[in-house]
């Protein structure tokens, strides 16, 4: 399965990077994740909310890990990740955020990922994740 299979079947079943209006998918190798800073995704007037951002992230840093895992036979799931958030991100702006898998162990995954303003480059947040793989018999909506 493909990682454009894979965002088409979340988009299809209608949960939260729907609800975000996330898209995704890999470009050049590196798995990116562009969403809209909307009235709904903001905390304060104006700014998104850190809840929003950490979204996209951790299906930004999951795509990379489901697609590991899936080469492997595995599915895979987030056990921790850690934010920096460096600067707001205004309503109106795009977020577009990358990722990329840093080490592979026999259970776990390390992967990084940055977010930034689409349009102007700059920096927005910081994130580390670690992922547990294991059997793919337990995800079975994803198994095919």
């Amino acid at each position: 399965m493909t990682l454009q299979n894979i965002w088409r079947k979340l988009r299809e079943y209608g949960g939260l990077i729907t609800a975000l209006q996330i898209d995704g998918g890999l470009e050049e190798g590196v798995m990116t994740a562009r969403m809209p800073i909307e009235r709904m995704h903001t905390g304060a007037p104006g700014i998104a909310h850190g809840g929003s951002l950490m979204a996209l992230l951790d299906s930004t840093l999951g795509g990379v890990a489901l697609t590991h895992a899936l080469a492997n036979g595995r599915a895979t799931s987030t056990v921790e990740m850690k934010v920096n958030f460096l600067r707001p991100a205004p309503e109106g702006e795009t977020v577009v955020a990358r990722a990329k898998l840093q080490s592979a162990g026999k259970s776990l995954l390390v992967v990084t990922g940055t977010a930034e303003i689409e349009s102007t480059g700059e920096p927005v947040a910081f994130a580390v994740g670690t992922f547990n793989l294991y059997a793919l018999e337990k995800l079975p909506q994803f198994a095919s």
